[in-house]
This record gives C-alpha cells, structure tokens and sequence, in this order.
C-alpha cells in the first residue's frame, strides 16, 4: 500500500497512515509495551503536527505492512485498539482515529468529546511557541517525555489566559468577551459564559488588564472554577451558563484542581470549594502548623501524582527557604515531608508542576526549581537538607540568570537534556 499523508480535520495534523496502523498493531500485540517517546529540545522530531511520526523499530518476526489490510481489520479488532490507545494518551487515540477511514468508523470522533475526561490530555503541558509557525506550540508529555507540536488556529482570535492542569487552554476572545476551554489535541472548544456582566460590576469596561492565576475543572468536569485578578475575584461557571457565579472576591495565593475538587491556598489556610453550595471550606488551618506573613511569605499549592501537598515560601531579608507539608484532608491538617517520592516540582508565583525525575535524567528528585519570580537567586532548592544552588551570573548582564516561571523552569531542563541528545 502507498504511504500517504492524511490531514487531521481542523488543524495541519499529518500523519503517515501506514506507519500509525503499524504502531498501534505492534501495541496491540503487546499491551503492556511502552510507547516510544520522541526527542526533546528544539528540533521536536517525533512531531504530531506538521511531520510524519517514525515508524516503530524492525522487527523480523513481524510481516510486512504491506501484506496486511490494516484498514479492514474490522470493527471488533480495530475498537479494542482504540481503546487501547485512548486508556493509553489522547494523543495516541488521535493518531488512531485520524489514519484511515475504516478506523475512523470504529472510534468516536475526538473532537466531540467535549470535557470527557478520557479525552482530557492531562499529562500534556504546553511549553512555548515553536519555530514552525505563529501559532505553533510544544507540548511536552510529563510522563513520557514525549515532545510534540501543534498548530492551533484558535489563537488566531482568542487570547490565551491560563493553561490547566488538565492540559486545557483558557481562551478569551476580547471582541466579544467570550470565555472558551481549548483542547490542543482535539481542537474541541467548550464554551463557557461571556464575562460582560462580571466586568461591569467592579467597574471594569474591557478586559485588558484582566489576568488569570488558578483554573481548573470540578465537579466530575461539568463546571469550571477561576481565579482572576482585574478584578479579583474566584468564579465559577458550567458550560451552557448565561453569567458566572462568584464565589469569593479575597486574594488567593495559588489554586488547583484536585481529586474532582477545587483548592485554594489563602492566608488563613489551605480551603476546598464545595460544589453543592459553591462555597470555600476550610481544610487545613495555617495557624496550627506555622507563622504566616503576608509581606514575605506565599504559599504554593502543588499535585504531587496524586498527593496535594503545600509548599510555605518563606523570603525574608535574614532567611529563604521552602518548607513543604502534605495535606490531610480527611484529618484536616498539614503534616510536615522533606521528599517528593521521588518526583520534583517546577515552581512559579501562580502554577506548580510536579514530574517524575526518572523520566528527565536532569533533574534531581525531591528538589523545587524555581522561576525568577519566586527566587531571584536561587535556582533550585533540595527540600530534603534545605540545600540552594545559586543562579548562574552572567559576566555581560552583570545580573544573575534565573527562569522566568514554572513553565520556563521546565522548559530550560528539557532544553538541557535536547541537547545533550543532540
């Protein structure tokens, strides 16, 4: 069969035909392999936009593709390998689905999966832009180390406000002040209420000053809470709403989305938002676990796999450091740790991102790498003996070097180790 290259419908998503249905027959064939992950660094040669994936490695005990009709393996073969390839990574189902007709048949279209949780791309975090266009991305698999880009014709009109934790983009479109949640691999957009009557309110007439700094899913996916600032305010709104339903309108130092349920971090302690009533709760109360300052201290919200922890900034003229506490939320207190389990976050002033160390060899676990907005001279932070490793100085700037955010910590480790591969 002649190779072709099939473009994924609304987006420039190419991909060879041939060489997908032989990827997910070999998983197929192995359930419990591993996926082959892609190159890191600039060059994003395992691209799911704009190139071809590589063909998986030889093997001689295998047929030749070309002996095969993938494409009428049939609906029952075929289903069970789209399942497969969407418990796997959303990335994976989409590749599936976008190889040939017959496979599209036997798998739902990704695109109307709206905010299903099986097409969320959870493990993806968008790093940048990258050099293939204006509206090119990376992406980068937390789990994997898998490194993608995608071209996404939404930002053409929309302005990106946040990313999610659950891989989403929080989009505004500022000519008509509509609010949308953007799948980057699905190109599915979910739209959520104009923010109008939330400006005019606190007398804002446009939203150019309007800022995110918390947002995430709740409520098994069907409502969508945000911190704003500009004004400030924690909202809340289900696809389908006419205006949004403000919960609180006091400063939030972080906030996450966690186990279903939304957290904030203030400086009375760590509080959950209860759904039924769309109030904050208390969870976990500062004051019994240490002195808070609001002027040299902030508070960092942080899913390390599946652990909520609370990460207790402290900067202060004689003292910088990092305490770090779990947070038991059915005994409602805060339990000092001094190990990630073998993971490390990437921390700014508004997101934390928690990875594995195993799966960048950079990095080193139980250690905080800090953006240039929560440290301006510490680059990392050892939570395990409280030891700092200094930025670097430049000798022409005459200032020290450090990451803008969560998001440009992440991304010079992952340079890093790109190139070194290179």
């Amino acid at each position: 069969m002649e190779k072709r290259m099939i473009t994924f419908p609304c987006s420039s998503t190419q991909i060879q035909s041939q060489v997908a249905k032989r990827k997910y027959l070999s998983h197929c064939a192995s359930w419990g392999a591993k996926r082959a992950r892609s190159a890191l660094g600039g060059a994003d040669k395992h691209a799911l936009s704009g190139a071809s994936l590589p063909p998986p490695p030889h093997n001689n005990n295998t047929a030749p593709a070309s002996s095969t009709d993938w494409a009428n393996l049939g609906d029952g073969p075929a289903g069970r390998i789209a399942e497969f390839a969407l418990a796997t990574d959303v990335a994976d189902y989409v590749r599936f689905h976008a190889a040939c007709r017959p496979w599209r048949r036997c798998s739902p279209d990704p695109r109307a999966g709206g905010l299903d949780s099986r097409f969320l791309p959870r493990d993806w975090i968008m790093l940048d832009k990258a050099l293939a266009g204006p509206r090119c991305r990376r992406f980068l698999n937390v789990s994997t180390g898998e490194c993608i880009r995608m071209d996404l014709l939404e930002l053409d009109d929309h302005r990106l406000l946040a990313l999610t934790p659950e891989g989403l983009l929080l989009l505004l479109h500022e000519a008509t002040l509509a609010v949308r949640l953007l799948n980057p691999l699905t190109h599915h957009l979910t739209d959520l209420p104009r923010l109008n009557a939330l400006l005019q309110a606190r007398g804002y007439e446009s939203a150019r000053s309007l800022r995110v700094y918390g947002v995430g899913l709740v409520a098994d996916a069907s409502a969508v809470a945000v911190c704003f600032s500009c004004p400030m305010v924690l909202a809340v709104a289900k696809p389908g709403d006419k205006s949004w339903t403000v919960v609180n309108e006091e400063y939030m130092y972080s906030a996450l989305p966690f186990a279903e349920r939304f957290y904030c971090a203030t400086c009375m302690g760590a509080m959950v938002l209860n759904s039924s009533d769309q109030q904050l709760v208390m969870v976990a109360d500062l004051s019994k676990s240490f002195g808070f300052s609001q002027m040299a201290h902030s508070l960092h919200l942080v899913d390390n796999g599946g652990e909520l922890m609370l990460v207790h900034r402290i900067h202060s003229n004689y003292m910088k450091k990092y305490d770090v506490y779990r947070v038991d939320v059915e005994a409602g207190i805060l339990i000092p740790v001094k190990s990630f389990n073998g993971r490390d976050v990437f921390m700014g002033m508004r997101r934390t991102i928690s990875v594995y160390a195993g799966v960048f060899p950079l990095v080193n676990a139980d250690t905080i790498y800090l953006g240039w907005e929560c440290d301006s001279q510490i680059l990392r932070y050892n939570i395990a003996d409280g030891s700092g490793v200094p930025c670097q100085c430049s000798p022409i700037l005459g200032y020290r070097l450090c990451p803008d955010s969560a998001i440009d910590c992440l991304c010079n480790c992952i340079q890093g180790i790109g190139d070194r591969l290179a």
